[in-house]
């Protein structure tokens, strides 16, 4: 790989990049972890992805992308197609996902150091209810959701030896537990075509990703079969499935902007009226 980073560096190809190292190169591709139809078009468009064993790395933008499902309901064969159209500039990640083996809780870390001011850098954040609080120094780094009744399956996830690689390898990054998936981001992105951020991929996963592996090969949601634990394994309740998220901010922005103009129409209204009562009082 040493070789390859030294013509990386030089060319700033990622294509042959990618190629020199056995990897796969892809302009564009689907976000990584997409399982639902509406997720795999709503979380934008995946830019030169970069795929190995077992991993790939790229960027989500926004961007037109649409996608297809097609299944059988009785005699009928149904395909369903959704697309979505955003501006390009509107999303920017950086990503590198890494494969587990098993499915696991919806699990998310939301690192305090990329936060804008109060603002967290999560596009959509998950309700507060979901937060759960851990030991020593890892509050003051991230916050960590898992749904709700999943509180002893992030504790049996998270031990103090993750918590310590992920404070000191992924503390300026945001990271995921999502399906079979470990993704860590960066928002705005990361810069592909340096050959220290190909180093630290690799670090990341000789150290966070080969713990987190450790730490969910024997993982089983006994809520998904509870009278057979085998079925369990690999498969997770739909309670665990997915963090319930917040009302977007844009959404409460427009709530209260609506509140704000029926409290003005309405006082418009009522200082009209006890004009008018006054006049002909008078």
């Amino acid at each position: 790989m040493t070789t390859a980073l030294d013509q990386l560096a030089a060319t700033r190809d990622l294509r042959s990049f990618a190629a020199a190292n056995g990897w796969r190169y892809d302009e564009t591709a689907a976000p990584p972890a997409s399982v639902g139809l509406w997720e795999q078009v709503s979380s934008g468009v995946g830019r030169d992805r970069v795929t190995g064993e077992g991993w790939e790395a790229g960027r989500i933008t926004g961007g037109n992308r649409s996608a297809s499902r097609t299944e059988r309901r009785g005699g009928w064969t149904v395909t369903t197609t959704m697309s979505v159209s955003t501006p390009e500039r509107s999303l920017e990640l950086g990503y590198l996902a890494i494969t587990l083996p098993r499915r696991v809780p919806h699990m998310v870390l939301d690192a305090r150091s990329n936060d804008r001011g109060p603002f967290s850098s999560l596009l959509r954040r998950p309700a507060a209810n979901q937060h759960l609080s851990l030991e020593g120094d890892f509050d003051s780094r991230f916050r960590l959701y898992a749904p709700s009744g999943y509180e002893r399956d992030a504790l049996y996830v998270f031990t103090p030896d993750l918590m310590a690689l992920l404070i000191d390898e992924t503390g300026d990054l945001d990271v995921e537990l999502r399906d079979d998936r470990l993704i860590v981001y960066k928002p705005g992105g990361f810069d592909l075509t340096d050959p220290a951020v190909w180093q630290r991929f690799a670090h990341i996963r000789a150290t966070v990703g080969a713990k987190t592996w450790d730490r969910t090969d024997l993982y089983a949601d006994e809520r998904a079969a509870p009278d057979l634990q085998f079925d369990a394994a690999g498969t997770v309740a739909p309670d665990g499935a997915r963090l319930r998220g917040r009302m977007p901010r844009m959404v409460w922005g427009l709530i209260a902007g609506a509140v704000a103009f029926v409290t003005i129409f309405v006082g418009i209204f009522v200082i009209v009226i006890v004009n008018v009562a006054n006049a002909f009082s008078s």
